[in-house]
């Protein structure tokens, strides 16, 4: 009798714990592609900085300011 009480719980856990496996295997999928994500948010950030100082003081200046303004709310927001 208790040897079926083990083999049941056993099966139980073996059967959960390849589920965990599973989950596990998709969410660093999932944390890797946020990753490149956001190094792909920062670099496009760095990069418009860097391109609305040297057009600091010029006409198109607003819009690539207000650009990065709404991607780094984007980013900060999720």
């Amino acid at each position: 009798m208790a040897e079926a009480a083990v083999e049941i719980v056993t099966e139980t856990l073996s059967s959960l714990l390849v589920e965990e496996i599973k989950l596990s295997g998709r969410v660093k999928q999932d944390v890797e592609s946020i990753k490149r994500e956001l190094e792909s948010i920062r670099s496009f950030l760095k990069d418009a900085d860097a391109r609305a100082a040297v057009e600091e003081g010029g006409e198109g200046n607003e819009g690539v300011l207000t650009w990065v303004k709404q991607v780094r709310e984007e980013a900060l927001s999720h």
